[in-house]
């Protein structure tokens, strides 16, 4: 299912003009990971791209347990994108979309868009 979720995702970046794709799949470049010491977590996020050189983070919303966890990488990355000009996006497949906005709101992520896919 993540891989069909994956091909849409990345369509979906190309037709809007990022450029320099990185994905956390087979046959692109791993984008760069981050590790929480703290919390003993490393994050990877599933696209970066760059565009109009603003490097933008892009999350497939998929339905987990651990809302506290999804939060904190978010956060992370929607940090990250502003610093570097960029939005976090969240792209939700069917039935997903809701959870990604309840997520959004209760955790006040406030560089994070929301995008069907």
């Amino acid at each position: 299912m993540k891989d069909e979720l994956y091909v849409k995702a990345l369509d979906w970046a190309e037709k809007k003009g990022f450029r320099k794709i990185r994905a956390n799949i087979e046959d692109y470049e791993t984008p760069q990971s981050f590790y929480q010491p703290s919390a003993d977590i490393t994050f990877t996020p599933d696209i970066t791209a760059v565009k109009m050189g603003s490097r933008s983070y892009m999350e497939i919303v998929l339905k987990d347990t651990n809302n506290g966890v999804i939060a904190s990488k978010w956060k992370l990355f929607g940090t990250l994108a502003g610093r570097k000009g960029g939005k976090l996006y969240l792209l939700a497949a069917r039935g997903q979309k809701s959870f990604a906005e309840r997520i959004v709101k209760k955790y006040n992520l406030t560089n994070a868009t929301v995008v069907s896919i």
